[in-house]
């Protein structure tokens, strides 16, 4: 198994930050499950302890001065520590329980500068550690006796039955400490994911990766860009000659059109196909921007919309017309007369002509078999100086390969962070093999800020 090596420049910051920022509810589900984790936790483990208190004074029984003094009645009292803490004294409390066992625990401490003693017995259940204690000074005597004759101990607080435990469980105070590790926890999953998922994060990445020529890497371009939009969730054509395209966007769609312009005059190459691994990666407004590049250096282009099954040129160039009328690439492929095409392309935008599409249609082996798409090509290029074609995504049909032969070079649109660095490898390879050439690759959708 190939080892996973992780470098700096292929780590694209702003996607990671991103991706964290729309795994955020992600997160805050895990933080509210390792808190209700832990509360689970804690409730089930708990087990309350019940403490019952007395208090004594050390005094001496007749009274003489040596007892009456402080400093002796203190060292009195810590013997005392010893008495209600010994194993003989254990033994009677047990000798005496009702059911002849006691779990609990004896604490004896001494007030500092006083002759007072504070004795407790904390035990699971709250009337054991009162009988306990009670057992305790009723049988402490028996063996304080042979150690100071004249001592003795006045109880001056009766111990009660305690009604709470003396451990209340307290699991809020944690909940800050538990959200911010689970939280801490979460984003460095993601952060692992994004690390060690296979894909083209950054143009350095494609370079190492992909055997194939960069064509360009085209920035992120927010496609909802006015508060009316927003309202709407309406979301506008990255098309070049837009209003609110960016500067650089429209930059880097001219630098393509310049290295495939350069590529295809270079080879005397005309009909150029546009495709893309998977679904969603952007190769129809790569293709459309293509196309208006084109017609923007006085070329004379047409864009074909064979991707039949889901065809998008017409929604990308707003053309109504291309659902209403009859009058499509569709028609014209599936008409089994020979014809003239030019009734089939008199739809124009910005300088370019569009032969479009109607709705997704199941008869693709006679739209690509019947020799009539290879022929419109030929057609075509005779008439333009550039013929291109969107076809389908390659992992979504075949037809893309079956088109390739028929197209003079192909170049591929990869959106960055999407599919599989190994699915796009075989797609450019299984390029190669079927179509005559392959021009290079463009990286898409690549995120250099945040807003």
């Amino acid at each position: 198994m190939e080892e996973k090596i992780i470098r700096l420049d292929e780590i694209n910051i702003h996607a990671l930050i991103l991706l964290i920022l729309k795994n955020i509810l992600v997160v805050i589900a895990i933080c509210i499950g390792a808190v209700l984790c832990y509360s689970s936790f804690c409730k089930v483990t708990y087990s309350p302890r019940y403490t019952s208190t007395a208090t004594f004074m050390v005094s001496a029984k007749d009274g003489t001065s040596a007892y009456n003094s402080l400093t002796t009645t203190q060292s009195m009292a810590t013997v005392f520590v010893e008495v209600f803490q010994s194993n003989v004294l254990r033994e009677k409390i047990v000798e005496n329980m009702p059911d002849k066992k006691f779990d609990g625990v004896v604490n004896t401490t001494t007030i500092p500068e006083t002759n007072l003693l504070i004795v407790s017995v904390t035990s699971p259940q709250p009337n054991t550690s009162f009988i306990a204690l009670n057992l305790l000074i009723d049988n402490y005597s028996s063996i304080s006796d042979y150690i100071f004759a004249n001592a003795q101990l006045e109880v001056i607080k009766d111990p009660v039955v305690p009604i709470g435990p003396s451990n209340p469980l307290d699991i809020s105070s944690k909940y800050l400490i538990v959200v911010f590790i689970s939280g801490i926890l979460a984003v460095v999953g993601i952060v692992v994911i994004y690390l060690f998922k296979d894909t083209l994060k950054t143009p350095k990445c494609a370079r190492r990766r992909i055997d194939a020529k960069l064509l360009r890497t085209v920035d992120f371009e927010r496609q909802k860009k006015t508060l009316r939009s927003w309202i709407r969730k309406k979301k506008s054509a990255l098309l070049i000659n837009g209003n609110l395209i960016s500067k650089s966007f429209i930059e880097q769609n001219m630098s393509i059109c310049s290295a495939v312009d350069y590529h295809a005059r270079k080879r005397n190459q005309k009909i150029i196909m546009v495709t893309s691994v998977g679904e969603n990666e952007g190769k129809s407004t790569v293709a459309s921007n293509l196309a208006l590049a084109m017609a923007g250096k006085n070329k004379k282009v047409v864009l074909l919309d064979c991707d039949f099954r889901k065809p998008s040129i017409h929604k990308i160039f707003d053309i109504k017309e291309s659902i209403e009328g009859s009058d499509t690439l569709t028609d014209f492929l599936m008409n089994d007369k020979e014809e003239s095409f030019s009734k089939y392309i008199t739809v124009k935008r910005h300088g370019v002509t569009l032969c479009t599409s109607k709705k997704a249609t199941k008869s693709i082996n006679k739209l690509l078999n019947n020799g009539k798409l290879h022929r419109l090509l030929k057609a075509l290029s005779e008439h333009y100086d550039y013929v291109i074609v969107d076809t389908p995504p390659m992992l979504a049909a075949a037809d893309t390969e079956t088109i390739a032969p028929m197209v003079d070079t192909v170049m591929l649109v990869a959106r960055v962070d999407y599919m599989p660095t190994s699915s796009v490898i075989e797609g450019v390879e299984r390029l190669r093999k079927s179509a005559p050439d392959f021009c290079g690759y463009v990286l898409n959708d690549y995120l250099t800020k945040l807003w």
